[in-house]
């Protein structure tokens, strides 16, 4: 068994999804990818092998729960094996109806423009960065707590990452941008880091 994030989330750098794909069919490993952060991309193929998808319903859909997606021998398996579903086997139909609009909106001409304002969001504070989520190492704890608490003050809600989350020394702002913040306000963010 093959497990990885796609998109890890303290850097915001993807898996080599492609690769894993290709040592999972040599070895006929099961491949399990968490997609939780994968709001663009990677979408690989997945055909030459067997794989689960598990993603989240709250991140981007702005609903409760996830998901594990894929062939049926591994579906039926959580489903009969997993813990959560011992006691629990059902969203309240309030957030699977929230969670099914919210993928119609992912899959429709909003859903586009909306990933294109995020990649452009993106590209705005690092040009080519494959993910939302941008970080700033800045090493030391102590420096970590006070540019955030100093972008804070200007009204940027930009969370200090440090041990245990992340390994010592490598304290990080941890930006995460979205396709609600206007161009101005990722300028405003750029101009503030670039100030720190």
């Amino acid at each position: 068994m093959v497990v990885t994030d796609t998109v890890f989330s303290m850097d915001g750098d993807l898996a080599d999804v492609d690769a894993l794909v290709a040592i999972s069919a040599r070895h006929r490993a099961l491949l399990v990818l968490d997609e939780a952060h994968a709001v663009l991309g990677p979408d690989p193929d997945l055909s030459a092998v067997d794989a689960l998808r598990v993603g989240t319903l709250s991140k981007t859909l702005g609903s409760l729960g996830g998901f594990v997606a894929g062939p049926r021998r591994y579906t039926d398996l959580v489903v009969n094996r997993a813990r959560p579903y011992i006691f629990t086997t059902a969203l309240s139909p309030a957030d699977s109806g929230a969670a099914l609009a919210a993928v119609g909106v992912v899959r429709s001409g909003e859903g586009a423009e909306l990933r294109r304002r995020l990649r452009s969001n993106v590209d705005r504070l690092r040009p080519g960065h494959p993910s939302p989520i941008v970080p700033l190492v800045l090493g030391d704890e102590g420096r970590t707590l006070a540019a955030a608490g100093a972008l804070l003050e200007q009204g940027m809600l930009v969370p200090a990452i440090r041990p245990p989350t992340v390994p010592p020394g490598t304290s990080r702002l941890r930006v995460t941008l979205s396709a609600a913040h206007a161009p101005s306000q990722v300028d405003a963010l750029a101009a503030a880091l670039a100030h720190l």
